[in-house]
C-alpha cells in the first residue's frame, strides 16, 4: 500500500501482480482513495468481469464501515433505463424534458403577469389593461399548447427527477454503497429514472465503480467525465483483471460495415435527392456493395455456401502477413474511371459525411418536435465514415480487413466488411497518457515489459509482484507426463486412454468439487460424453449458448453442502477467471492441454502486427504464448483462495513438465511461468496422479 500510495502521488502507473485471493483490490483501493482525498481526484475502478464488480462493492462497503467514502456504481444506460431507450433517443427526450420545464416556468410567469393585469384593471378600469390581459391570455394559450406537445415527447421519469429534491436522494445514495439495482428500485418506486438520478450525483462521489467500456470507449468516458465535472488528469484509474485490457480495447476500436447498411444508405440518398448535386455518392456506394457481393460469391469453395448460418463466417480477403486487401484493391480499381484516385474518392466521402450530418440533425429535430415516432439516424454518414477509415487503414499493419458473411431472416446470404484492430494502442495510449495516475492489477500480469509495450504506457511505472502468501502445504501443483495434446495426436488411442484414466483418477480421488478446463468447448463436450456415463457423481457441462451462471450455481451448491460434482468447461470460456471457487466450491482444478486460442486469420494477423512493431518472434510471444499462459494461470487460481483453503492443480500435458524444454524444445511452456510458480510444479507419471491426490487430501482433510 505504501509503494502504491507513493507511486500515485508521483503520477506514476502501478503494474501490480498478486496471487489470487491475497487482497489486491483492497491494497490498490485504499491508497488510491487516500491520494484522491488529498489531491481532490476521483477514483474510478473498472473491470470486465461481473463477479469482480460484486467484489468491488463488497470491498467498498468494508471501507465505508470505518471511513466515510462516497461510492457510486454505474451500469450502462440500457440496463438502467426503465424504457430501454438508446442513447440518441434518450438524448432527444432529455432535451424535450428540459424545454418542457422551461415552458412551464414561462407559463407560471405569464399567469402571474395575467393576474397582475386583471388586478390593475379592477383598480383603474384602464382599457390598456384589457388589451394587455388579452395579449397575455393568447401567449399563455400558445405556451400551454406547446407544453402539451412536449409532454408527449419528453421523458416523465426524468421530469420527476428534475422536480425532485436532489439532496434527499444524495443522502440516501451515499449513506450506503448502493448497487444499480437498488438505485433502480428506489427510482421506480418514485416514478423516476435511476440512471438520471445517479448521474446527477456522480460529481459528489469519491469512488466510481464501473465496467471497462465506461473508460476504454472514448465517447462514453468523455460523457462520464462531464457528469463527474472532471478532466482526465483529475482521475486515478484502477483496472482489475488488467491482462484483459488489450482484448477489450481491441473490440472497442474495431469497426464494420454490412451490405444492408449500404443498401439503407443508398435508399436514404434516393429519398433526399434535393440535397445532392448528382448521383456520384449513390453510385460510389453501389460500387463498394457490388465489390463485396462479387468477392464473397467468387471466394466460396465447393459446399462452403451451404455451411454459412446465422453467425458471422469469416472469409479471407487479405493475407494476415502481407496485407494485400483484395476488396480495397477491387474497389479502387472499379471506382477509378468514374470517381478518380483514392484522394478524389476521399473528398467525395467527406461530402457524403457532411450530407449525412445534416440529415442527422434534421432527423433529430423531427423526432424532437414529434413529427416522427422513431429516432432515425443517417446511414449515409456511417457508410461514408467507415469507407474513409477503411481506405486509410486496411493496409496498416495494426489493422486487418476481413469479409464476413451470414444468413438473414429470409435465409439469404449477405456480407460485412470488418476492420479488425490488431494492436489497440490507438485506444489505450492516449488514455494512459491523459490520466493523473492509475493501477493495473491482475493475478497474471507478467511480463510487465510486454504490458507497457502493447498498451503504449510510456510514463514512469512502479512494478510490484508477489506470489501467494498462503501455506505451501495447502496446495498441490502437479504436471502429468501425458503426450502433448497437439491437434495431430489428440485422437491417438494411447493418448486418449491415458487422458481418460488421469481424469477419472482426478475425479475419484478429489475430496470435493472438480473443475476441468479443456482446450476448447468441443473437447469439453467430447469428454463429457465419454465420462458422464461412468462417473458416479453429478456432472455439469459449460456449453456455448447455455447460461454458465446457472451451471455454476448448481455446481457450487453441491460442493458447499459437502458433496462432490464435476464441472467441465474450456479455457477461453467465462468460467476460467473472475469466479471464486473458494473452499468447498472447488477442491481440484484440472487443465487439459495448453489450450492456445484458435490460430485463425485474426490471430495470425495479430501475431504479424506484433512482429512488425516489436520485431520478428515477438508476435508468437505477445499474441499467443503469454496470453495462453495467463489464461492457464487464471484457471489454476480458481482454487485455494484464502490461508485456510486448500486444493490441487493438475496440468495434463507433457509440455508443462519441468524438463519439457529438453523433451519438446520450442513447444515447451514450463519456462513461461513465473519462477515462483515453476518452483511448485511436481512432475508425475499418469498412473501416480491418484496417489498424489490421496496423500495431499489425507494431509489436509485431517487438519
Amino acid at each position: 500500500m505504501d509503494r502504491i500510495h507513493s507511486a500515485l502521488m508521483q503520477k506514476q502507473f502501478v503494474l501490480f501482480e498478486g496471487a489470487c485471493g491475497t487482497g489486491k483490490t483492497l491494497s490498490a483501493l485504499s491508497p488510491s482513495l487516500h491520494v484522491g482525498k488529498q489531491l481532490g481526484k476521483t477514483v474510478i475502478i473498472a473491470t470486465n468481469v461481473h463477479q469482480q464488480m460484486v467484489q468491488f462493492i463488497n470491498e467498498a462497503r468494508d471501507i465505508k464501515k470505518i471511513r466515510d467514502v462516497k461510492v457510486a456504481v454505474v451500469k450502462g444506460k440500457t440496463t438502467m433505463c426503465p424504457h430501454e431507450a438508446d442513447y440518441e433517443e434518450c438524448s432527444v427526450k432529455r432535451e424535450n424534458t428540459f424545454e418542457l420545464m422551461e415552458t412551464e416556468r414561462e407559463m407560471h410567469l405569464k399567469r402571474q403577469e395575467l393576474r397582475s393585469a386583471r388586478e390593475s384593471y379592477k383598480k383603474s378600469h384602464d382599457q390598456a389593461f384589457v388589451a394587455l390581459r388579452d395579449e397575455l391570455s393568447k401567449e399563455l394559450d400558445a405556451l400551454e399548447e406547446k407544453a402539451k406537445g412536449l409532454r408527449d415527447r419528453s421523458c416523465n421519469d426524468l421530469y420527476e427527477v428534475l422536480r425532485s429534491d436532489s439532496e434527499t436522494f444524495r443522502d440516501w445514495l451515499f449513506k450506503e454503497v448502493r448497487t444499480p439495482e437498488e438505485v433502480n428500485d428506489h427510482a421506480l418506486q418514485n416514478g423516476m429514472c435511476g440512471y438520471e438520478l445517479l448521474k446527477r450525483e456522480l460529481k459528489h462521489a469519491d469512488l466510481l465503480i464501473c465496467n471497462y467500456h465506461h473508460v476504454l470507449n472514448s465517447d462514453i468516458f468523455s460523457t462520464v467525465l462531464g457528469w463527474l465535472e472532471k478532466e482526465p488528469q483529475d482521475v486515478i484509474a484502477i483496472f482489475d483483471e488488467a491482462h484483459n485490457i488489450e482484448s477489450a480495447a481491441r473490440s472497442h476500436s474495431s469497426i464494420s460495415l454490412t451490405e444492408h447498411s449500404i443498401e439503407k444508405a443508398r435508399a436514404e440518398l434516393e429519398a433526399n435527392v434535393d440535397l445532392l448535386a448528382d448521383d456520384n455518392i449513390h453510385n460510389l456506394f453501389k460500387v463498394f456493395q457490388d465489390v463485396i457481393v462479387e468477392t464473397y460469391n467468387a471466394r466460396f469453395k465447393f459446399g462452403e455456401r451451404e455451411r454459412v448460418r446465422k453467425n458471422w463466417y469469416d472469409m479471407r480477403i487479405s493475407d494476415p502477413y502481407d496485407r494485400n486487401d483484395i476488396v480495397r484493391a477491387r474497389f479502387l480499381r472499379n471506382a477509378k474511371e468514374d470517381f478518380g484516385d483514392k484522394d478524389d474518392i476521399q473528398i467525395l466521402l467527406s461530402e457524403a459525411s457532411e450530407i449525412g450530418a445534416k440529415l442527422d440533425e434534421m432527423y433529430r429535430e423531427q423526432y424532437k418536435k414529434g413529427l416522427t415516432g422513431v429516432m432515425k439516424r443517417s446511414h449515409i454518414r456511417y457508410v461514408a465514415d467507415f469507407l474513409s477509415a477503411y481506405l486509410e487503414l486496411s493496409h496498416n499493419p495494426n489493422y486487418y480487413p476481413i469479409l464476413n458473411v451470414r444468413r438473414d431472416m429470409n435465409d439469404e446470404i449477405y456480407g460485412r466488411v470488418e476492420l479488425f484492430t490488431c494492436i489497440p494502442k490507438n485506444v489505450t495510449e492516449p488514455l494512459f497518457n491523459s490520466l493523473f495516475s492509475g493501477v493495473l492489477m491482475s493475478a497474471t500480469l507478467h511480463p510487465f515489459d510486454m504490458v507497457k509495450k502493447t498498451l503504449g504506457i510510456t510514463r514512469d511505472t512502479c512494478e510490484i509482484a508477489y506470489g501467494t502468501s498462503f501455506p505451501e502445504e495447502k496446495r498441490l501443483s502437479i504436471a502429468v507426463s501425458i503426450p502433448p495434446l497437439f491437434a495431430k495426436n489428440r485422437d491417438d488411442p494411447h493418448t486418449v486412454e491415458l487422458l481418460e484414466q488421469a481424469l477419472m483418477d482426478s475425479i475419484e480421488n478429489s475430496k470435493g468439487n472438480v473443475i476441468i478446463f479443456f482446450q476448447s468447448s468441443f473437447e469439453a463436450k467430447r469428454f463429457y460424453s465419454k465420462l458422464e456415463p461412468v462417473v458416479d457423481v453429478p456432472m455439469f457441462l459449460d456449453e456455448v449458448g447455455v447460461s454458465s451462471q446457472e451451471v455454476r450455481q448448481d455446481f457450487f451448491e453441491i460442493g458447499e453442502s459437502g458433496g462432490k460434482a464435476v464441472l467441465m468447461s474450456y479455457l477461453w470460456g467465462t468460467l476460467s477467471e473472475g469466479i471464486d471457487y473458494r473452499d468447498g466450491r472447488g477442491r481440484t482444478v484440472v487443465i487439459v492441454g495448453v489450450g492456445y486460442p484458435a490460430l485463425n486469420d485474426r490471430m495470425n494477423a495479430v501475431e504479424s502486427a506484433y512482429d512488425h512493431v516489436f520485431g520478428y518472434g515477438a508476435g508468437w510471444e505477445f499474441a499467443i504464448q503469454v496470453p495462453t499462459i495467463r489464461k492457464i494461470r487464471q484457471a489454476m487460481g480458481r482454487v485455494v483462495r484464502s490461508p485456510e483453503d486448500y486444493g490441487a492443480r493438475i496440468l495434463l500435458d507433457g509440455r508443462f513438465l519441468t524438463d519439457s524444454k529438453e523433451r519438446f524444445g520450442k513447444f515447451a511452456v514450463f519456462d513461461v511461468f513465473p519462477p515462483a510458480e515453476r518452483n511448485e510444479f511436481v512432475d508425475v507419471d499418469p498412473e501416480k496422479v491418484k496417489y498424489s491426490l490421496m496423500n495431499f487430501f489425507m494431509d489436509n482433510e485431517g487438519q
